[in-house]
């Protein structure tokens, strides 16, 4: 019995001979890659007195857009995000019945491979009446390089808490929270591209990247003040 007592108050010592402490350290890290995909954001937009009119006008230039690009792609990926038939009145004139002319706008999106943009890009701006609204680059799997900035900004984070409690004589260090987050910069669309005169477009696309921050809170173990009581 005196054995266990005295066990029992060895233990009470050793626990209240260590103090708790907590580092919070926050870390950044940024993974640049080369695209994989091209998106082409594109748009038709036709204006006639007689809506019949504008929408087969419309549909002649889908039409040449899709052979355009028929002996490159499968054309089937070139989306309509949106059509619109809309009749414009003056507003200036309130007893107006019959429309100034009707509109048929159409937005459309395409995505491809980096290894053919310039050769989709030639094709499209050789169709008229075809607006090139931008294009942007993307990796095929945001979330790989979301996962390899991640692992990158929480061993900074584990570097920073490390040397702390080296410098300051602690121990046993292990995390007691964690913060995330992620962003990823705007990538600036390329606009009213055009064929120079005697040669093809061409567009050579930067790097992408993702950047991920933590923010860590850690716990460790320090030496009680002797003086302490």
């Amino acid at each position: 019995m005196r054995r266990l007592l005295f066990l029992f108050v060895s233990l009470v010592v050793v626990a209240t001979a260590w103090a708790q402490s907590e580092i919070t350290v926050s870390a950044n890290a940024n993974i640049s890659a080369e695209p994989d995909i091209a998106d082409f954001h594109l748009s038709i937009i036709v204006r006639q007195q007689q809506v019949t009119d504008a929408f087969k006008i419309y549909l002649n230039k889908y039409d040449a857009l899709q052979n355009s690009l028929k002996n490159l792609i499968d054309t089937t990926k070139l989306m309509t995000d949106n059509l619109s038939v809309t009749p414009s009145f003056d507003y200036k004139k309130p007893e107006q019945i019959t429309p100034d002319y009707y509109q048929v706008s159409a937005s459309m999106s395409l995505s491809v491979p980096i290894s053919e943009l310039n050769k989709v890009l030639g094709k499209i701006t050789t169709v008229d009446g075809v607006t090139i609204n931008g294009i942007a680059f993307r990796a095929k799997n945001q979330d790989r390089l979301e996962i390899k900035a991640l692992e990158e900004a929480v061993k900074k984070a584990r570097e920073k808490a490390e040397a702390i409690t080296k410098l300051e004589g602690l121990t046993d260090l292990k995390v007691k929270s964690m913060n995330t987050s992620f962003s990823r910069p705007p990538i600036l669309p390329l606009y009213r591209v055009a064929a120079m005169e005697g040669a093809g477009p061409s567009v050579n696309p930067s790097n992408i990247s993702v950047s991920a921050s933590v923010t860590v809170t850690y716990t460790a173990n320090s030496p009680k003040d002797p003086a302490e009581k």
